[in-house]
């Protein structure tokens, strides 16, 4: 005997990503300026600053999509 699901009764919940986005992008920048920080100090991070640099652009280019499907 086959079981079947039945269809979700739960309505989506609501998300502002704008919000979430904000709080990657920040992570990201405290994440950038201790690396910046050890950098200086002669530790080496290698890729890190890259990587951080990386993230924190992302984050804006998702702010970006985010902006552009609001009405979705």
């Amino acid at each position: 005997m086959r079981a079947f699901l039945e269809p979700s009764r739960i309505a989506p919940l609501q998300v502002d990503l704008r919000r979430v986005f904000w709080v990657g992008i920040a992570l990201w920048a405290v994440a950038l300026a201790v690396v910046g920080a050890l950098t200086l100090a002669g530790n080496e991070t290698g890729r890190a600053v890259w990587i951080c640099l990386t993230g924190f652009a992302l984050g804006f280019l998702a702010l970006d999509w985010e902006r552009r499907h609001r009405d979705r």
